[in-house]
Protein backbone atom coordinates (compact mmCIF):
# COMPACT_ATOMS: atom_id res chain seq x y z
CA UNK A 1 0.00 0.00 0.00
CA UNK A 2 1.45 3.61 -0.94
CA UNK A 3 1.32 6.05 1.62
CA UNK A 4 0.49 9.78 1.08
CA UNK A 5 2.15 12.31 3.17
CA UNK A 6 0.31 15.48 3.09
CA UNK A 7 1.88 18.74 4.56
CA UNK A 8 -0.29 20.53 6.95
CA UNK A 9 0.41 24.02 7.79
CA UNK A 10 0.50 24.54 11.73
CA UNK A 11 -0.67 28.10 12.89
CA UNK A 12 1.75 29.47 15.21
CA UNK A 13 0.69 30.24 18.41
CA UNK A 14 -0.43 33.97 18.47
CA UNK A 15 -0.54 36.96 15.58
CA UNK A 16 1.87 36.24 12.60
CA UNK A 17 3.88 38.84 11.85
CA UNK A 18 2.66 41.13 8.59
CA UNK A 19 5.61 41.24 6.08
CA UNK A 20 6.27 45.32 5.57
CA UNK A 21 5.91 45.90 1.42
CA UNK A 22 7.79 48.65 -0.40
CA UNK A 23 5.34 51.85 -0.41
CA UNK A 24 4.03 54.17 -3.16
CA UNK A 25 4.43 57.58 -1.71
CA UNK A 26 5.93 59.91 -4.16
CA UNK A 27 10.20 61.16 -3.69
CA UNK A 28 10.69 64.57 -1.84
CA UNK A 29 12.04 67.05 -4.02
CA UNK A 30 15.41 68.67 -2.89
CA UNK A 31 14.79 71.70 -0.40
CA UNK A 32 15.63 74.88 -0.57
CA UNK A 33 18.66 76.04 1.72
CA UNK A 34 17.98 78.99 4.12
CA UNK A 35 19.86 81.04 1.95
CA UNK A 36 17.95 79.98 -1.29
CA UNK A 37 14.57 80.53 0.57
CA UNK A 38 15.98 84.39 1.32
CA UNK A 39 17.23 85.03 -2.29
CA UNK A 40 13.92 84.20 -3.16
CA UNK A 41 11.89 86.04 -1.05
CA UNK A 42 14.04 89.18 -1.99
CA UNK A 43 13.35 88.40 -5.69
CA UNK A 44 9.67 88.44 -5.19
CA UNK A 45 9.97 91.86 -3.22
CA UNK A 46 12.60 93.91 -5.94
CA UNK A 47 9.95 92.31 -8.53
CA UNK A 48 7.11 93.78 -6.49
CA UNK A 49 9.12 97.19 -5.81
CA UNK A 50 9.65 97.95 -9.57
CA UNK A 51 6.26 97.34 -10.49
CA UNK A 52 4.96 99.27 -8.06
CA UNK A 53 6.84 102.19 -9.25
CA UNK A 54 6.73 101.36 -13.02
CA UNK A 55 3.00 101.78 -11.93
CA UNK A 56 3.23 105.04 -9.68
CA UNK A 57 5.41 106.78 -12.35
CA UNK A 58 3.88 105.50 -15.71
CA UNK A 59 3.73 108.52 -18.24
CA UNK A 60 -0.09 108.63 -18.91
CA UNK A 61 0.14 112.18 -20.06
CA UNK A 62 1.90 114.67 -22.73
CA UNK A 63 1.24 118.50 -22.87
CA UNK A 64 2.67 119.80 -25.96
CA UNK A 65 3.63 123.90 -26.43
CA UNK A 66 4.17 124.38 -29.83
CA UNK A 67 2.46 127.47 -32.09
CA UNK A 68 0.94 124.72 -34.13
CA UNK A 69 0.51 120.95 -35.00
CA UNK A 70 0.29 120.12 -31.06
CA UNK A 71 -2.25 117.13 -31.68
CA UNK A 72 0.29 115.50 -33.82
CA UNK A 73 3.52 115.87 -32.42
CA UNK A 74 1.50 114.67 -29.02
CA UNK A 75 0.29 111.52 -30.85
CA UNK A 76 4.26 111.05 -31.53
CA UNK A 77 5.43 111.43 -28.37
CA UNK A 78 3.36 109.25 -26.92
CA UNK A 79 4.52 106.57 -29.84
CA UNK A 80 7.84 106.73 -29.28
CA UNK A 81 7.73 106.56 -25.22
CA UNK A 82 5.57 103.98 -25.76
CA UNK A 83 8.56 101.61 -27.92
CA UNK A 84 10.51 100.99 -24.31
CA UNK A 85 8.95 100.89 -21.12
CA UNK A 86 12.61 102.74 -19.28
CA UNK A 87 11.02 105.86 -21.74
CA UNK A 88 7.06 105.52 -20.33
CA UNK A 89 8.18 106.49 -16.90
CA UNK A 90 8.85 109.55 -15.40
CA UNK A 91 11.98 108.15 -13.18
CA UNK A 92 13.76 106.59 -16.07
CA UNK A 93 12.78 108.71 -18.91
CA UNK A 94 15.80 109.87 -21.24
CA UNK A 95 15.11 113.34 -22.05
CA UNK A 96 17.71 113.96 -24.80
CA UNK A 97 17.11 110.94 -26.24
CA UNK A 98 13.21 111.40 -26.77
CA UNK A 99 14.14 115.51 -27.88
CA UNK A 100 16.89 113.41 -30.64
CA UNK A 101 13.87 111.21 -32.12
CA UNK A 102 11.19 113.64 -32.01
CA UNK A 103 13.37 116.09 -34.37
CA UNK A 104 14.38 112.90 -36.56
CA UNK A 105 10.91 111.86 -36.81
CA UNK A 106 9.58 115.40 -37.73
CA UNK A 107 11.79 117.75 -40.18
CA UNK A 108 9.78 120.52 -39.43
CA UNK A 109 10.95 121.45 -35.99
CA UNK A 110 13.87 123.20 -35.22
CA UNK A 111 14.54 122.78 -31.52
CA UNK A 112 11.72 120.40 -29.31
CA UNK A 113 13.05 120.83 -24.78
CA UNK A 114 11.14 117.28 -22.96
CA UNK A 115 10.76 117.79 -19.56
CA UNK A 116 9.41 115.35 -16.72
CA UNK A 117 6.78 116.58 -14.31
CA UNK A 118 5.95 114.09 -11.69
CA UNK A 119 4.51 112.17 -11.54
CA UNK A 120 2.67 110.67 -14.96
CA UNK A 121 3.20 113.89 -17.27
CA UNK A 122 5.69 114.64 -19.84
CA UNK A 123 5.91 118.26 -21.49
CA UNK A 124 7.33 119.31 -24.75
CA UNK A 125 7.84 122.70 -26.19
CA UNK A 126 8.53 122.62 -29.82
CA UNK A 127 9.77 125.26 -32.17
CA UNK A 128 9.29 124.90 -35.96
CA UNK A 129 11.24 125.90 -38.81
CA UNK A 130 10.46 129.09 -40.61
CA UNK A 131 9.95 129.42 -44.49
CA UNK A 132 12.82 131.66 -45.76
CA UNK A 133 13.25 131.24 -49.64
CA UNK A 134 11.55 129.00 -52.52
CA UNK A 135 13.96 126.29 -54.41
CA UNK A 136 13.01 125.66 -57.43
CA UNK A 137 14.18 121.94 -58.83
CA UNK A 138 13.59 118.67 -60.29
CA UNK A 139 9.91 120.21 -61.41
CA UNK A 140 8.86 121.68 -57.84
CA UNK A 141 9.17 124.37 -55.52
CA UNK A 142 9.71 123.77 -51.89
CA UNK A 143 9.74 126.31 -48.97
CA UNK A 144 13.55 126.19 -47.17
CA UNK A 145 13.85 127.38 -43.74
CA UNK A 146 16.68 129.62 -42.59
CA UNK A 147 19.40 126.64 -42.31
CA UNK A 148 18.21 125.72 -45.83
CA UNK A 149 16.44 122.79 -45.17
CA UNK A 150 13.52 122.06 -47.03
CA UNK A 151 10.28 122.20 -45.12
CA UNK A 152 7.37 122.16 -47.18
CA UNK A 153 6.03 122.88 -50.74
CA UNK A 154 6.29 126.54 -51.82
CA UNK A 155 2.33 127.52 -51.59
CA UNK A 156 1.13 129.35 -54.81
CA UNK A 157 1.11 133.45 -54.32
CA UNK A 158 4.54 133.09 -52.12
CA UNK A 159 6.24 136.25 -52.28
CA UNK A 160 9.70 134.52 -51.10
CA UNK A 161 12.19 135.03 -53.26
CA UNK A 162 12.74 132.07 -55.04
CA UNK A 163 16.46 130.12 -56.71
CA UNK A 164 16.51 127.97 -58.96
CA UNK A 165 18.34 124.88 -59.19
CA UNK A 166 20.59 124.56 -62.33
CA UNK A 167 21.17 120.68 -62.23
CA UNK A 168 17.75 120.16 -61.38
CA UNK A 169 18.63 117.17 -58.44
CA UNK A 170 15.27 115.60 -56.72
CA UNK A 171 14.70 117.33 -53.17
CA UNK A 172 13.18 115.40 -49.84
CA UNK A 173 11.61 116.81 -47.27
CA UNK A 174 13.93 117.49 -44.11
CA UNK A 175 16.90 117.16 -46.55
CA UNK A 176 19.43 120.28 -46.85
CA UNK A 177 20.02 121.76 -50.16
CA UNK A 178 21.89 124.76 -49.50
CA UNK A 179 23.86 126.22 -46.42
CA UNK A 180 22.11 128.77 -43.87
CA UNK A 181 24.75 131.55 -45.27
CA UNK A 182 23.39 131.36 -48.47
CA UNK A 183 19.51 131.56 -47.37
CA UNK A 184 20.95 134.72 -45.29
CA UNK A 185 22.85 136.10 -48.29
CA UNK A 186 19.66 135.84 -50.93
CA UNK A 187 17.32 137.15 -48.49
CA UNK A 188 19.47 140.05 -48.33
CA UNK A 189 20.18 140.67 -51.50
CA UNK A 190 16.85 140.85 -53.04
CA UNK A 191 16.74 144.40 -50.47
CA UNK A 192 19.66 145.61 -51.64
CA UNK A 193 19.31 145.26 -55.04
CA UNK A 194 15.88 146.98 -55.15
CA UNK A 195 17.54 149.73 -52.98
CA UNK A 196 19.72 150.37 -56.68
CA UNK A 197 16.21 150.33 -58.04
CA UNK A 198 17.19 146.86 -59.33
CA UNK A 199 14.33 144.40 -59.34
CA UNK A 200 15.37 140.80 -59.49
CA UNK A 201 13.44 138.53 -62.07
CA UNK A 202 14.68 135.29 -61.02
CA UNK A 203 17.40 133.81 -59.40
CA UNK A 204 19.47 130.58 -60.08
CA UNK A 205 22.48 128.52 -59.56
CA UNK A 206 24.68 126.27 -61.69
CA UNK A 207 27.19 123.54 -60.02
CA UNK A 208 27.63 125.76 -56.89
CA UNK A 209 25.81 127.91 -54.66
CA UNK A 210 28.77 129.91 -54.64
CA UNK A 211 27.92 131.60 -57.82
CA UNK A 212 24.42 133.36 -58.10
CA UNK A 213 22.81 134.50 -61.64
CA UNK A 214 20.57 136.83 -61.48
CA UNK A 215 18.27 138.35 -63.96
CA UNK A 216 17.24 141.82 -63.61
CA UNK A 217 14.84 143.95 -64.44
CA UNK A 218 17.16 146.18 -66.75
CA UNK A 219 17.53 143.55 -69.27
CA UNK A 220 20.80 142.24 -68.36
CA UNK A 221 22.20 139.38 -65.54
CA UNK A 222 24.32 140.28 -62.32
CA UNK A 223 26.60 137.21 -61.32
CA UNK A 224 27.37 137.49 -57.70
CA UNK A 225 29.72 135.70 -55.85
CA UNK A 226 27.77 134.12 -52.57
CA UNK A 227 31.04 134.12 -50.00
CA UNK A 228 31.22 137.48 -50.23
CA UNK A 229 29.36 140.45 -47.94
CA UNK A 230 25.96 141.31 -49.61
CA UNK A 231 26.64 144.72 -48.80
CA UNK A 232 29.98 143.93 -50.72
CA UNK A 233 28.66 143.02 -53.88
CA UNK A 234 25.68 146.25 -54.31
CA UNK A 235 28.88 148.55 -53.60
CA UNK A 236 30.63 147.38 -56.06
CA UNK A 237 27.74 147.51 -58.57
CA UNK A 238 26.75 150.75 -57.41
CA UNK A 239 30.02 152.40 -58.32
CA UNK A 240 30.28 150.24 -62.52
CA UNK A 241 26.93 151.49 -62.44
CA UNK A 242 27.78 154.77 -61.99
CA UNK A 243 30.56 155.07 -63.73
CA UNK A 244 28.93 153.40 -66.97
CA UNK A 245 26.00 156.29 -66.34
CA UNK A 246 28.82 159.08 -66.90
CA UNK A 247 29.80 157.33 -69.46
CA UNK A 248 26.80 157.57 -71.46
CA UNK A 249 27.00 153.39 -71.06
CA UNK A 250 24.95 150.81 -69.84
CA UNK A 251 24.81 146.87 -69.06
CA UNK A 252 23.34 144.73 -71.94
CA UNK A 253 23.87 141.53 -70.82
CA UNK A 254 25.68 141.00 -67.80
CA UNK A 255 27.63 142.08 -64.80
CA UNK A 256 30.00 140.07 -62.96
CA UNK A 257 30.87 141.08 -59.39
CA UNK A 258 32.90 137.92 -58.02
CA UNK A 259 36.11 139.86 -57.86
CA UNK A 260 36.61 142.02 -54.90
CA UNK A 261 36.93 145.54 -56.19
CA UNK A 262 36.15 144.75 -59.84
CA UNK A 263 33.41 144.62 -61.97
CA UNK A 264 33.32 143.11 -65.54
CA UNK A 265 30.14 144.34 -67.39
CA UNK A 266 29.44 143.62 -70.87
Amino acid sequence: MNERRVKTSRQAYGRGVAVARPGRGKPKGPSLSLAQRRFVILAVIVALAVWGLTRAFAITEVDVTAPSREEELKSTTKKLIGESWLQGNTLTLNGGDLEERLLKEDPLLRSVEVRRKFFHTVSVTAVFKQPSMGWSSDNQKYLLDSDGTAIGELPAGSTLPVVQDGSNLPVKLGQRVASARFVTYVGNLVPGLKALGITPKSMDVKETTFDLHVTTDKGYKLIMDTSRPVEEGTRDLKAVLALLASQKKAPTEYVDLRIAGKAYYK
